[in-house]
């Protein structure tokens, strides 16, 4: 299946890739293995730099080309100027006879300089057009109150025309503002892709197969039978809240797991590399109270080490079990380097400095997102009430109005008719379909739910199971608006 998001962030889908990559290379070149045995292995990884690596490898064994002009071909091929940069400068490299360790490890150290500035640019980038998402919804939402006033009080033309015009500005708006903070967010992937996966990236998944067709189902069955819309909402928010709790648990569990992930496997390969061990004997000796959130997951994978349970499973299990890609990928890193013949205490620094620097740059974006987060409840209130209030308080201006005009037009037998006086312009007490513009106020307070909550998701990144929190909360945040406010408004605003 094409990895969408990696099509379309392309820029920093590319960055990390490489990062992962010349991590990889740099960690199984310590192992002074052969160029052919570093190419081999490099093209056997998942992402993109591998697949150009495997081009280089199949050109050298097919076709006999030396690697210089192998790497030179694939190079023209690149359309990416970092992945084309890069094999032009490992094609220059291979020509000088520079050590591919050397080399590799050099190009591991840029290329953390140059996924930390990205990250950080584009962690920069977020924080403004987060702040732009909120000024362009509040601005279309005004300009569909002003609207929605006028076309109620006014005879400005056709109030259906003109509603279904709003609507579609306020879908594209939405949509327009969504798409820019997907665009302009750190690309990441947390959770991985592994059969064995954690226990509430279980759980989540059995929930999402029985809630997801439940809230469709029991939604459209509740609107045929004419059920209030708060409860609707109500009933969605409720239903989604177990999927996205357990997906909040699981993400900050992840989260916990790779920052300590880089000191543990620091820890680790130091042991094994300075007692000359193999890495069974050196987990025996790391202190598992050091390791902090990974304590349950390492005692466990102690116990089936040292019962005799095949190291590569234990290993697996224990990468799924936490459900990290960055420790699926630190881990497999580490352990194929050792496995080569390579130093465990350089390869611990290698992929401990990688882990570590994608886990600070993870905390910037957090610091935005939670920001972003605290904003967006209130105003996410703040417009959806103010567009019920409005639509509440003319709904009932209206019908007051019309009231007293019947009232009066009885009274003197119908020699009045119901409306104000010719010449005035007015619209009220005239014919409106309050039940159109009603369900008009729906529809928009139901396209800022899903469009907040999207923001909110692409802001703070995480796993997908994070989109139903937010979910949850603003459709929860809607009933309580669309229950509420008229209520209240109708309290304020009496007419006898």
């Amino acid at each position: 299946m094409m990895d969408i998001g990696r099509e379309i962030k392309e820029d920093q889908a590319m960055a990390l890739d490489l990062l992962d990559t010349l991590t990889y290379l740099s960690s199984i070149a310590t192992a002074d293995i052969t160029r052919d045995r570093i190419f081999a292995l490099g093209a056997q990884q998942e992402g993109i730099t591998p697949q150009y690596l495997k081009k280089i490898y199949l050109l050298v064994k097919n076709y006999g080309y030396e690697y210089t002009k192998a790497c030179k071909i694939v190079a023209e091929e690149a359309r990416h100027p970092l992945l084309k940069s890069f094999l032009m400068r490992l094609a220059s490299a291979l020509a000088t006879g520079e050590e591919e360790s050397k080399f590799l490890s050099g190009e591991m150290d840029r290329m953390v300089e140059v996924y930390t500035n990205r990250y950080e640019n584009d962690v920069e980038s977020l924080k403004k057009w987060t702040d732009a998402y909120s000024a362009i919804l509040v601005s279309v939402s005004l300009v569909i109150a002003v609207v929605l006033i006028s076309s109620m009080l006014f005879q400005m033309g056709d109030l259906y025309t003109t509603s279904i015009l709003s609507g579609v500005l306020l879908c594209f708006v939405a949509f327009f503002a969504v798409y820019a903070l997907y665009r302009v967010s750190p690309y990441e992937k947390i959770a991985h892709s592994l059969s064995v996966k954690s226990k509430e990236q279980e759980l989540a998944k059995k929930l999402c197969t029985f809630i997801l067709p439940a809230v469709c189902i029991a939604a459209l069955l509740l609107l045929m039978l004419g059920v209030e819309l708060w409860l609707i909402f109500l009933l969605v928010s409720a239903l989604f809240a177990p999927i996205g709790i357990v997906g909040m648990i699981d993400n900050k569990k992840i989260e916990r797991a790779d920052r300590d992930i880089s000191p543990f496997l620091k820890s680790l390969g130091s042991t094994a590399g300075t007692t000359g061990a193999t890495i069974t004997t050196a987990l025996e000796r790391v202190d598992k109270k050091s390791v902090a959130s990974l304590e349950e997951y390492v005692n466990r994978l102690y116990k089936r080490l040292r019962n005799g349970v095949n190291p590569k499973v234990c290993w697996y299990n224990f990468v799924g079990e936490t459900g990290s890609e960055l420790i699926n990928k630190s881990i497999r890193v580490f352990l194929d380097a050792i496995e080569l013949g390579g130093d465990p205490t350089r390869i611990g620094e290698t992929v401990s400095k990688s882990a570590l620097g994608v886990a600070l740059l993870r905390a910037k974006r957090k610091l935005v997102s939670k920001g972003f987060m605290n904003l967006m409840i209130p105003l996410h209130g703040a417009m959806c009430g103010v567009l019920m209030f409005i639509y509440r308080i003319i709904f009932s201006f209206n019908n007051a109005v019309s009231n007293i005009m019947a009232k009066h037009s009885a009274e003197v037998g119908g020699a009045m008719s119901t409306g104000m006086p010719a010449g005035m312009g007015f619209n009220i007490g005239g014919v409106v379909d309050l039940e159109f513009v009603a369900n008009f106020v729906i529809f928009v307070i139901f396209v800022l739910t899903i469009a907040d909550a999207f923001a909110s998701k692409f802001t703070a990144g995480g796993s997908n199971y994070t989109l139903f929190y937010y979910l949850s909360v603003m459709f929860s945040i809607s009933a309580l608006v669309i229950f509420a406010v008229p209520i209240i408004a109708d309290t304020i605003f009496t007419l006898q």
